[in-house]
């Protein structure tokens, strides 16, 4: 696997040994002696010997008989006899070897494994790069790149040569430049959909059952001092609202995977991106006896009318304001509910776990829905809503106190607008009227004693009392929807709690977008042009998709789950290329580190296959 030897033993004794392995093959040679004394002077007779087992006892035979040797002629032969046993043993005095240089290695095969065990490069069907550096070999290193050291994709080259991924892909890599990588960047753009068939086809074969049940979501990454024509300003969920922004969508099945993603403009409605995949998973993947999961904010008609066409299934949540319009709900029944008293008025509820209860609604304009109660939110919202409101009242009163010490005039709008602003900043507006301005006047002296007119206000605003009553009413409540209305004897065939399950399960798409931005680090972009931007994102999902793996595979040894720990690949990071040099020769050799037990056992037990590399 490595290279074998750096010899700077003399020859005749380098062959002698050579000799003696030809004809005693099988035998695992070590070095002996025996010892005699000659006027009080101790003489070594030197041999090569095997060691054999005859009954319980460990016997000795001679192979080859020596003689006398020096001090350093005996570490020569140990060290021969070491290499012909195991040749990945370095032969050279220790003291004379100096290490050149140390690179990553261990933590790049696994992941350089991982990408072949997939097959990922047999996805790509687009490859017009007639070069050493294949667009699937490039879209390799990059992949390799984002799991085990994500940066820029023209920090890539400088990487690859501080690292030993040469040797990991075996090939070189001193074409590997900026214009490089920007032209395959357009060329994985091209395998766009011939990399999402592979990844369902090996997820489907893998495990057909996974695919009972899709999860799907949408997030934004923002960009940074560039100009996309992809970007727009839109809903960030980066906390970024004054950078541009795209859509991204994913979708993975009930295991995780990813086989479908997608980017679109920052401006886009999320409501607006699902018809086009729920399409794709019927006719493009073929999927029938399909449940769609998705969040609250892309339900609408329209998206649960096209599911319904394309005989999909599907399961998500309304929002509060989609919540107060469901007339299957008796307000009446739920009227002074709380968090300390839902025991006792909801005792007739199903209890989902200690934090849900829930009613099945039935059928409700040909849908199904089922209202839920969480108590500990109802607290919460509760809680955080008075809290702001009490702010904005200290506000107010600190802000009509200023007012009437003003040593100078004030103007209406402007004044207006700060009390405006600061309820948009407490997320409270809706509850509140506009604020009214109501004008005081009075005379001053200034500091040169001229008397002055200063014009000032004071501020009343008013609580909008059914807007905070209905909020009150709707606290800790949530409305489940679902196309699962099959029913017999009036029992549906798809228990609620089922539906409430897999609207719960949604960790595992969340888990994704966690993974692509915090660990993967696609934030923000640096690419403009559309199809690097779609492409870098496609790198993204096919990194996650190792790392995914990965992680099941860990969690199986210890039941930790590593996905989202910067430990995933922790285990992996001592296992470095060394360049070893021989002083006196000045011949040098490349090879890994020994690996402890622990670590050789870990890779075992996860079973990955891990190349034959070429030094």
């Amino acid at each position: 696997m490595f290279v074998n030897v750096i010899s700077i033993l003399d020859n005749c004794t380098y062959s002698m040994i050579h000799v003696a392995h030809k004809y005693f093959l099988d035998c695992p040679m070590h070095l002996s002696y025996k010892t005699a004394k000659y006027k009080d002077t101790i003489y070594k007779s030197y041999f090569l010997a095997e060691s054999y087992r005859e009954g319980k006892k460990v016997r000795k035979r001679v192979i080859w008989p020596i003689g006398r040797l020096t001090d350093v002629q005996v570490s020569q032969i140990n060290m021969i006899c070491r290499t012909m046993t195991d040749p990945d043993h370095v032969l050279t005095s220790l003291d004379q070897v100096a290490v050149e240089e140390s690179k990553p290695f261990l933590d790049l095969t696994v992941a350089g494994a991982l990408w072949d065990e997939w097959d990922f490069s047999k996805a790509f069907r687009s490859d017009s790069t007639q070069s050493t550096l294949p667009t699937p070999l490039v879209a390799k290193i990059l992949t390799i790149n984002k799991c085990v050291a994500p940066c820029s994709h023209y920090s890539v080259p400088q990487w690859a040569l501080q690292s030993s991924l040469s040797e990991v892909v075996g090939h070189s890599l001193v074409n590997l430049n900026d214009d490089k990588i920007y032209y395959e960047l357009d060329q994985i753009d091209q395998n766009h959909e011939a990399l999402e068939d592979h990844l369902f086809r090996v997820t489907y074969k893998k495990d057909k059952e996974s695919y009972n049940r899709i999860n799907y979501d949408l997030s934004s990454s923002y960009f940074v001092g560039i100009k996309c024509p992809l970007s727009r300003c839109g809903h960030s969920k980066d906390d970024k609202p004054h950078n541009k922004q795209v859509i991204l969508s994913i979708m993975v099945n009930d295991r995780g995977y990813p086989f479908k993603w997608d980017v679109f403009p920052g401006n886009t409605a999320e409501v607006k991106t699902l018809i086009g995949n729920v399409e794709a998973c019927r006719r493009r993947f073929g999927l029938k006896n399909v449940t769609l999961v998705f969040d609250r904010g892309i339900v609408s008609d329209e998206n649960l009318d096209e599911i319904d066409e394309q005989g999909l299934k599907y399961v998500s949540a309304l929002d509060k304001d989609q919540i107060a319009g469901i007339g299957a709900i008796d307000w009446n029944d739920l009227k002074g509910v709380s968090w300390d008293n839902f025991k006792e008025r909801l005792h007739t509820w199903n209890c989902y776990d200690e934090s849900l209860y829930f009613k099945d609604l039935g059928l409700y304009e040909g849908r199904r829905y089922i209202l839920g109660f969480n108590p500990q939110l109802c607290r919460d919202e509760r809680t955080y809503r008075q809290e702001k409101i009490v702010v904005f009242e200290k506000f107010l009163l600190a802000k009509n106190q200023e007012l009437s010490e003003a040593i100078r005039s004030r103007k209406y709008d402007k004044t207006k607008q700060s009390v405006i602003q600061e309820l948009k900043r407490l997320k409270i507006k809706k509850y509140f009227h506009d604020p009214d301005l109501t004008e005081i006047t009075w005379e001053r002296n200034n500091k040169q004693g001229k008397v002055i007119s200063v014009q000032s206000f004071q501020v009343s605003v008013q609580k909008k009392s059914e807007q905070l009553a209905l909020a009150e009413r709707l606290d800790g409540l949530c409305v489940f929807v679902s196309n699962h209305i099959d029913a017999h004897d009036g029992i549906f065939g798809f228990p609620g709690q089922q539906i409430i399950c897999a609207y719960s399960d949604k960790t595992k798409i969340e888990d994704a977008f966690k993974h692509i931005k915090s660990f993967l680090k696609i934030r923000p972009f640096y690419v403009y042009r559309e199809a690097h931007v779609r492409a870098v994102y496609s790198i993204c999902v096919l990194a996650y998709f190792l790392n995914i793996d990965l992680a099941e595979r860990r969690k199986k040894i210890d039941g930790i789950d590593y996905l989202n720990s910067k430990n995933l690949y922790e285990p992996f990071r001592n296992g470095d290329m060394v360049t070893l040099k021989d002083r006196p020769s000045g011949k040098t050799v490349q090879k890994p580190v020994e690996l402890n037990l622990k670590l050789k056992g870990l890779l075992n037990n996860l079973a990955i296959k891990m190349p034959k590399m070429k030094m």
